[in-house]
């Protein structure tokens, strides 16, 4: 027995480097940044997603909106809402004001996973483009009663 020809074992390396990229539940935990109802947390669009999490203790109704700062430039961040599963529960990209996301949704409790990706990039091509990607997310919770 030879060895697998080379075009085999780098078709194995870019196939594992692609999965990679996929963040799992176990993952989207581990690089989790918690988000509290009422308060804004602060992100950076490059490249790969920010990952936040909350929890509902609840059924509750639910907005997540993301800001970009008035620099000019023109930021789109993607955000990807997914449940405790990994289960794509809802995609926005510019329902907000802007070219920002905002999800609403009835979530019955438990835990959640939001991503936010980079959807436009630096699409003008300057220099301090890489300086300007900060953006913010905010969650608001308004619990839900029978």
């Amino acid at each position: 027995m030879g060895l697998a020809p080379l075009g085999l074992v780098l078709m194995g390396l870019v196939l594992v480097s692609m999965m990679a990229g996929c963040a799992t539940p176990a993952t989207r935990e581990a690089q989790a940044i918690e988000l509290v109802s009422g308060e804004s947390r602060d992100g950076w669009l490059g490249p790969g997603v920010d990952v936040y999490a909350f929890t509902l203790s609840a059924p509750a109704q639910v907005r997540l909106e993301s800001e970009t700062p008035a620099s000019g430039w023109t930021l789109d961040p993607n955000a990807t809402l997914f449940d405790a599963k990994g289960q794509v529960v809802a995609r926005d990209w510019r329902s907000g004001e802007g070219e920002n996301f905002r999800l609403t949704r009835a979530l019955p409790a438990g835990r959640w996973y939001l991503e936010v990706s980079d959807g436009g990039g630096c699409t003008i091509m300057a220099e301090d483009c890489e300086a300007h990607r900060r953006y913010s997310v905010r969650l608001d919770v308004e619990t839900v009663t029978p």
